[in-house]
């Protein structure tokens, strides 16, 4: 499926635009550690340029084991500019439990952390609700949530999803290394990958629908994507995506998730297409998309690539 995906990216990105198009960004696997930039600096620069870019309000996908004080200084950073935190548990590990009160526990401790930030609603985008497993047990814990109040966000099947994070990682041994890399290459492969994320994303739904419900663009929380998330938003508002807030997307009356999936995140998508539910959001590990990277870094910076 995902090789016939990508061969018709290339036909697909030279279609013309033909309606508004709303789009919220959103970013995953928030929080983490220094790299090339500091973990504060980071955050500082991504809310400065999503501020440049205009965009409204953009959700931060938080996992809160290991919070310190940096940490809840970049979430600060975040609720302070206007964007919308979410819930996404407290720990790793807890995808693999097979007992609902351990995520339970998971979404208290979360929202323990997160509850005194003005930015957070008590949405909740927690994995086990959208990956294959116990459904009695997916049920148990959409109830316990409906129960206590908490708000489901959404999030899109997107075949290329976390593919970003491999360029990130790709860019940070040149860095650790001393060796030179070509930003201004680095950046047109970046946007043209993301680019290709909505394609692979957008095209179905809408020879599907006729039209496009409200659409989310997932990035990794990454040097990169504090980078060039300024060109990454340009190259979209020229093919015809509107930026919106986070929180306005979840009020849709078409794609939202209460009137559809309840809690799971991304069940509304093949309710209101009729497309086969994948359930996962995307693959965890590359897999065969590893090749397909390969060969479009190739093409754009190959130095990439090459061992230091």
């Amino acid at each position: 499926m995902f090789k016939r995906l990508i061969l018709c990216l290339g036909c697909c990105l030279l279609v013309g635009v033909v309606q508004a198009r709303d789009l919220v960004i959103a970013f995953e696997n928030t929080l983490q550690a220094s790299t090339s930039l500091d973990g504060v600096a980071r955050s500082q620069m991504l809310v400065r340029n999503l501020a440049n870019a205009g965009a409204p309000q953009a959700m931060f996908l938080v996992k809160t084991y290991g919070l310190d004080d940096k940490g809840r200084k970049r979430l600060a950073l975040y609720s302070d500019k206007g964007h919308l935190l979410v819930n996404a548990g407290h720990g790793h590990s807890l995808v693999t439990k097979s007992d609902l009160y351990a995520y339970e526990i998971g979404i208290l401790k979360a929202n323990r952390q997160l509850k005194r930030y003005p930015g957070y609603h008590k949405h909740v985008h927690f994995s086990y609700l959208h990956e294959r497993g116990d459904k009695v047990l997916q049920a148990g814990l959409a109830e316990f949530l409906r129960d206590r109040g908490y708000q489901p966000a959404f999030t899109n099947p997107n075949p290329l999803r976390g593919t970003d994070a491999y360029l990130n990682q790709l860019y940070q041994q040149k860095v650790r290394n001393n060796r030179r890399v070509d930003m201004d290459a680095l950046e047109n492969l970046y946007v043209d990958l993301v680019e290709k994320m909505m394609v692979a994303q957008d095209t179905p739904v809408f020879l599907m629908l006729g039209y496009r419900p409200p659409q989310v663009l997932v990035l990794q929380e990454t040097d990169l994507s504090a980078y060039f998330i300024v060109p990454v938003i340009e190259r979209l508002q020229a093919r015809g995506y509107r930026l919106i807030a986070a929180e306005r997307a979840f009020s849709d009356p078409v794609a939202n998730p209460l009137m559809t999936g309840g809690f799971g995140s991304n069940t509304y998508w093949p309710v209101i297409t009729g497309m086969p539910d994948e359930r996962t959001a995307y693959p965890r590990v590359l897999g065969a998309r590893k090749a397909w990277l390969d060969s479009l870094i190739q093409q754009y910076i190959p130095e990439l690539l090459q061992q230091p």
